[in-house]
């Protein structure tokens, strides 16, 4: 059974998420999918911050859309941020009021990397989270400039 956070209402099922990766994969050729793997790999490997964890009991309703296929969750209890890598984009992300998590790995508390957990969208299927990096302050100003997004009052352009 799946641990359901609230902020997550979603119209479509996992049904819908699971046939559109099979149809996806079925008119995939198998290099074209090891290709797309690897891409994804060296992606993840890209991204700046440490791969993370955070209690989706502590998720506050809050993020920043960087672009269609990454946000960033800060954490209040811990002061910490962290940055989702989606698996696939979600056009006008940026304009979705309401998200949520679907946690579906071992630990079933935790949304991290490899965990098979969601982003739930409004009128979207479930979107795997492929990556959860932990992020420095010094590393959230940079990503939140060179998406040319507004500071928050706790992020100066020159101090912490």
């Amino acid at each position: 059974m799946l641990h359901r956070q609230p902020l997550r209402f979603l119209g479509t099922g996992l049904i819908a998420t699971v046939a559109a990766v099979l149809l996806g994969c079925a008119s995939t050729p198998v290099g074209s999918q090891a290709a797309s793997r690897a891409a994804t790999g060296r992606t993840i490997a890209a991204l700046p911050g440490k791969p993370g964890c955070f209690w989706v009991t502590d998720f506050d309703g809050s993020w920043t859309v960087l672009n269609d296929s990454q946000l960033i969750v800060p954490d209040p209890v811990f002061s910490r941020s962290y940055l989702l890598q989606l698996f696939t984009p979600v056009p006008d992300l940026k304009f979705r009021h309401r998200l949520g998590f679907e946690v579906s790995g071992p630990d079933r508390h935790r949304i991290c990397t490899r965990s098979l957990d969601y982003l739930l969208v409004p009128r979207w299927v479930h979107v795997p989270i492929v990556a959860v990096r932990e992020l420095t302050v010094p590393q959230e100003r940079r990503l939140l400039l060179q998406n040319h997004i507004r500071l928050p009052p706790g992020l100066s352009a020159t101090g912490t």
